[in-house]
């Protein structure tokens, strides 16, 4: 089915849904069938076309003339209707600028020198271009299989998913914009599920804001060492608070940028020093860490098995919850009683008036600020990443997706069945400005984000390999090392990110 309904921009996204019928231009419409109606509208090629092009490509295409894209995202479902004894295929066109001039994707069933390939149409017969491909593709009769297509025009990075295995990759830069279509040479088959999108990832850099120098503090943050960053939050000045999870609480000074150490690393049997300046605490391993609306922040200490708060006003550290026990105790008691389970994540809900604790236990806590009760969330199970947002959804992370509970109770599985690769070994979830969820996927070196609304999984920064390459740069093309957070700064909507095992932080400017 071709999807019609509008969809509303974001911040990093300009959505561009399909138009009805009418858009749609058949270089052979006797070839061409629509079936259903609305939501249940099939584009179905029923009969071998006449058309006959000058030069050696799909013999029968249906373009789409409502618009032009460059970089895009397209997504849909494809059937083959009549199995012939020769190598079976659907294709997709892109960067259409006439009838000789475009490139598409051969989606046939077996690789050889023309099928299941990427080819540019250039004034002359189809050249491939495919520098990495599956032997096969699984098609089987009467079955619909998901088809993700993700072209980055100012790379030239062109991929295809079938099944949701990457399945064809390619890099040329021969055409920008252009338009897109569907068709086959000379096989039968459907499309439906149809959705173009702009660029999940425009022109977007990522930049180093922290780590990569060699100083110890009093220096701007770039020239000083930050070793293993694990959490970034912002105070409401702006300044920068990173903990490590080797022991120590940074500060990043919002005029200056200058770095500096608020609590250095001590031993794991060092005193926890509450009820003292911040400089003389010590912290095991910090995972986490948020700021209130009034700058105090909340350290999840991980192997002390508390959460920590430092005073804005004073920098006196005391124990805001746990008794330091490895344990879950407590519920319903004073969050400072309460036995706590290795601390992994803290996030506050809109108004500050509920601290959430994940952990380790993937039980989540949380406590009432008012009160200082800490109570169990029921009935769902967390991990340790989850989020809040701004209308008090609580998210947790699962291999394919997330899993949201709402204000009323309601469980909602979130996932999008074509993404690729599945999420692994996620470490922080974030909500954004317009309550989508950025994701540290440290297992696939990504940072991601889930939009709610589409129930889709984007990529915005890495190339899914771990690596120190390409920072400063595209953030498609940056290298990431395990990052274990990710947040938006809370006026500018920047995305930063703790890119834990290469030692920095780095920081996606939401203007160009």
């Amino acid at each position: 089915m071709l999807l019609l309904c509008l969809m509303a921009a974001t911040s990093l996204l300009a959505e561009h849904p399909l138009q009805q019928r009418a858009q749609w231009q058949f270089e052979d419409p006797a070839a061409w069938e629509w079936q259903g109606e609305g939501e249940a509208t099939t584009l179905v090629l029923k009969k071998p076309s006449k058309c006959k092009p000058k030069v050696r490509r799909p013999f029968n295409l249906a373009w789409f003339g409502g618009a032009d894209w460059d970089s895009f995202t397209l997504t849909c479902e494809a059937r083959l209707d009549v199995f012939n004894k020769g190598n079976n295929d659907v294709c997709i066109a892109f960067g259409g600028r006439g009838e000789s001039e475009f490139y598409y994707a051969h989606l046939g069933e077996t690789a050889d020198g023309v099928h299941l390939q990427l080819h540019v149409v250039n004034q002359a017969d189809r050249k491939a271009i495919t520098t990495n491909r599956a032997k096969a593709l699984p098609w089987k009769s009467d079955h619909w299989h998901p088809i993700k297509l993700v072209r980055d025009a100012s790379t030239g990075s062109i991929k295809v998913w079938f099944e949701n295995e990457l399945v064809l990759e390619a890099t040329d830069t021969t055409f920008g914009k252009g338009r897109i279509g569907l068709g086959s040479f000379d096989d039968l088959g459907a499309f439906r599920k149809v959705t173009l999108t702009a660029a999940d990832v425009p022109a977007f850099n990522v930049e180093i804001v922290a780590g990569g120098g060699t100083m110890v503090e009093n220096a701007p943050a770039t020239q000083c060492k930050v070793t293993q960053p694990f959490g970034i939050a912002f105070d409401p000045q702006d300044n920068m608070f990173i903990c490590e999870e080797t022991h120590r609480l940074l500060r990043v000074d919002a005029m200056t940028g200058v770095l500096s150490v608020v609590t250095s690393a001590k031993g794991k049997n060092a005193p926890a020093g509450d009820s003292g300046p911040a400089k003389d605490a010590s912290f095991i391993a910090p995972h986490n860490l948020v700021a209130d609306a009034e700058g105090n922040l909340f350290i999840a200490d991980t192997y002390h098995y508390a959460v920590r708060r430092v005073d804005a006003k004073t920098g006196i550290v005391t124990t805001f919850a746990g008794n330091g026990s490895r344990e879950l105790s407590g519920d319903d008691g004073p969050a400072t009683n309460a036995g706590l389970d290795g601390l992994a994540c803290l996030c506050f809900n809109n108004d500050f008036t509920k601290l959430y604790l994940g952990g380790f236990s993937k039980v989540i806590r949380v406590v009432d600020m008012k009160t200082g009760i800490i109570t169990r969330v029921p009935g769902f199970s967390g991990s340790r990443a989850m989020a809040v947002d701004s209308k008090g959804n609580l998210f947790t992370s699962m291999s394919s997706g997330l899993r949201m509970l709402a204000r009323d109770g309601k469980v909602t599985v979130l996932n999008d069945p074509i993404a690729s690769p599945l999420l692994k070994g996620v470490k922080h979830l974030w909500a954004d400005r317009d309550d989508n969820i950025l994701i540290a996927d440290a297992g696939n070196h990504l940072i991601r984000k889930f939009i709610v609304a589409e129930r889709r999984l984007v990529t915005l920064a890495g190339v899914g390999e771990k690596g120190v390459a390409d920072v400063p740069g595209p953030a498609s093309q940056a290298q990431l090392g395990e990052p274990h957070g990710v947040v938006t700064h809370p006026r500018t909507g920047d995305i930063y990110i703790a890119d834990s095992r290469n030692h920095r932080v780095l920081r996606i400017k939401q203007r160009p």
